[in-house]
């Protein structure tokens, strides 16, 4: 005879946005428990301390979610709007398609333009809209947070924080545990707290920080004027509308309709290329705040291209350019970047004014040049057109000797 299983004494329904490991947090505190108990009962951990696997920040397995929505009072559309699944179609690199992986898990396991390890926040958003609620449990650790490509928060007007305050730890780091919700057995914390680990790594049972990331926090990004920040907070609009507005599929890139799911593929691409050849697009950068915060970042990604290539055996130094960046502003001034040129209507146009970045990022390295121009699954046709993908040697060299590389 098959058990049923039991209902929690007690329900919460889902806000706007949240992600799976932040309802289990807000669930659990609701019924005086750790997470890690919630993830055991709901049937969402067969591991010890009831550890939230990775993948389930993606989609939770037809069974699993079954079972969940059973026994939390749940709808299918709620469990399964709790994952990044449903973004899927309209954000390229969790799209199975645009990569070389075949199942979910080298997804996860593989892709960094996916913040399965850590999460962005809002201490705003945290610390709840005041309905008695989010008073008592506190706000929705948003399931968009977790994309590189969202770093500010539109209803508050502010830029989203990575690190702890106190610590200085990634918030939400899924460490040697690989659990979605760190120190799950710990039931002792609110969850807008953070759930790092406190003192010396060697001890057997750190403290936890615990430091409320629901209040007001520092500001260490240094000043940033006015016009830096609204034009930030245009590109952010402008990509949380693509990832969201039910009513639209397509956008232009280079002047070509493609689908949402390509344009941001299309970021990704350009935004490697603009740090592999920097600072030869600091032109591009639309305040002199914003190009001296990349400037910054460039230096220090150009220092980890040169370590990683001293480095023996195989190196993927490529990847000191193509990871996406934890700060952002930096995010925010990279992709307004990537967007400007992209929004280049005409094709002819497009070409001359990459040609300097290919050109400059084919002198540092070749071979990363190629694979970060060619290799990235998913790139629109009109933009593999414009990066001169051609698998002729020395091609690019002889059109900038004959003049190619003056043109802007």
């Amino acid at each position: 005879m098959v058990t049923e299983p039991r209902q929690l004494p007690r329900g919460l329904a889902p806000l706007a946005d949240e992600s799976l490991p932040g309802y289990v947090l807000r669930l659990a505190h609701r019924l005086g428990t750790a997470p890690g108990d919630i993830a055991t009962r709901t049937g969402l951990s067969q591991r010890p301390a009831g550890l939230l696997p990775l993948g389930f920040l993606h989609a939770v397995g037809a069974d699993t979610a079954q079972v969940f929505a059973q026994v939390t009072r749940l709808t299918p559309d709620e469990v399964s709007g709790l994952g990044l699944a449903p973004l899927s179609p309209r954000y390229g690199p969790l799209d199975l398609t645009h990569t070389s992986a075949k199942v979910t898990r080298s997804v996860i396991n593989n892709n960094p333009w996916a913040y399965f390890r850590s999460t962005r926040y809002c201490p705003h958003c945290l610390a709840g809209d005041g309905s008695e609620i989010q008073q008592r449990h506190g706000g929705p650790w948003q399931r968009l947070w977790r994309l590189p490509v969202v770093f500010a928060c539109l209803k508050h007007r502010c830029f989203l924080r990575h690190r702890c305050p106190a610590c200085d730890q990634l918030v939400q780091f899924t460490a040697r545990t690989r659990s979605l919700i760190p120190r799950p057995g710990d039931g002792s914390l609110h969850p807008a707290q953070c759930r790092s680990n406190a003192g010396s790594a060697r001890s057997a049972q750190p403290p936890a920080c615990g430091y409320s990331l629901d209040g007001p926090l520092p500001d260490r990004s240094g000043p940033l004027d006015d016009q830096s920040r609204d034009e930030l907070l245009r590109v952010q609009r402008r990509l949380v509308t693509l990832l969201t507005a039910p009513d639209r599929d397509t956008t232009h890139s280079i002047g070509t309709p493609v689908s949402i799911s390509h344009y941001f593929m299309d970021l990704r691409t350009l935004m490697a290329l603009i740090f592999a050849s920097w600072p030869t697009g600091r032109t591009y950068a639309a305040t002199p705040s914003l190009a001296s915060a990349l400037d910054t970042e460039a230096e220090r990604r150009h220092k980890a291209y040169r370590d990683l290539q001293a480095k023996p055996g195989k190196r993927h130094h490529s990847r000191a350019y193509s990871a996406p960046p934890d700060d952002a502003v930096v995010t925010g001034a990279v992709l307004g970047i990537a967007e400007t040129l992209l929004g280049i209507q005409n094709h002819d146009a497009a070409t001359k004014r990459l040609f300097p970045l290919v050109f400059q990022s084919i002198n540092r390295d070749p071979a990363a040049s190629y694979y970060l121009r060619a290799m990235r699954r998913g790139t629109s046709s009109a933009l593999q057109a414009a990066l001169h993908v051609d698998r002729r040697k020395g091609s690019l060299r002889a059109h900038a000797r004959a003049g190619g590389s003056r043109t802007t």
